[in-house]
């Protein structure tokens, strides 16, 4: 059994690693050591610093895009855990994976600010509880991360909708 739990953790890790994730992210999900990870995964890779990367922080500032985005991991997250009965972990990993098939590589959120955003709407991991929750739109009935608490959901609409609304004149978007 314990072996058996060590593979699971080794298979986890290196999906984690093939998805660019960084040694403290891989760490939290499977609980491997840093050492284990390092020799393992990271022995030839150029360390990744920088600072890590706070879904609280982020998510507030970030485009309407990024928005979407992160509401569309957090719903691929949320189906798989509820749906198909999948672990934390394995519907991170899943989760991230289905997202960055459906942006055809053009995603802009990394694997570990992924994790931060699943952590930070879960309450699991890094959090001790919940900052963002899913929502569902009364108008498009599409799901959207909103910060728990938030009763101006409603009234500005979603981000789904705003997106729509925009893009004939944003380029951007386009």
């Amino acid at each position: 059994e314990h072996a058996e739990r060590h593979i699971q953790a080794l298979q986890l890790a290196k999906s984690c690693v093939e998805q660019g994730a960084r040694m403290k992210t891989v760490a939290y999900l499977t609980g491997l050591s840093a050492s284990l990870l390092r020799e393992y995964f990271y022995n030839d890779r150029v360390a990744t610093g920088g600072r890590w990367p706070s879904s609280q922080d982020w998510y507030h500032m970030a485009t309407l895009v990024q928005r979407a985005e992160a509401s569309l991991i957090a719903t691929i997250f949320h189906f798989l855990r509820t749906q198909h009965a999948c672990s934390a972990r394995k519907a991170m990993v899943c989760a991230y994976k289905m997202y960055r098939e459906r942006w055809n590589g053009r995603s802009s959120i990394s694997f570990d600010r992924a994790f931060e955003l699943i952590a930070s709407v879960e309450g699991i991991w890094t959090h001790h509880s919940s900052q963002l929750a899913l929502h569902t739109c009364p108008r498009c009935r599409c799901r959207y991360l909103i910060a728990l608490g938030d009763t101006s959901a409603d009234h500005s609409g979603c981000v789904f909708c705003k997106l729509v609304k925009r893009y004939a004149t944003d380029s951007r978007i386009q």
